[in-house]
């Protein structure tokens, strides 16, 4: 014949499982993260290679010339802020935007 156990005991036992899983959850997120910085990395390695692929003399750099001239190739091409997609107050007069688009192009 089997005891019952008592709440307490149950409670008690609810609690550990709770804490067990919630350790696992822990280990997965965890290993997640993980995971993901491993990605990252493959992928700023491989995109790093490529880019120092294609700037001349780039081992006879020093990393300050070597990211000067990825700067300045970078903003060349792709400016950091654009006026045509910059929001525009509620109330502004739209004929501002479009002399400061202009201006840009």
């Amino acid at each position: 014949m089997t005891t019952r156990k008592t709440k307490a005991e149950r409670i008690a036992t609810v609690k550990e499982r709770k804490q067990q899983l919630e350790k696992e959850i822990k280990r997965l997120q965890q290993a997640q993260k993980a995971d993901e910085r491993d990605e990252r990395d493959k992928r700023y390695y491989r995109r790093g290679k490529h880019i120092e692929s294609l700037v001349d003399s780039s081992p006879d750099m020093t990393d300050e010339q070597f990211y000067k001239i990825i700067a300045k190739a970078l903003n060349k091409h792709f400016p950091t802020k654009r006026a045509d997609t910059a929001p525009t107050p509620s109330g502004a007069d739209e004929s501002k935007d479009e002399e400061v688009v202009t201006e840009l192009e």
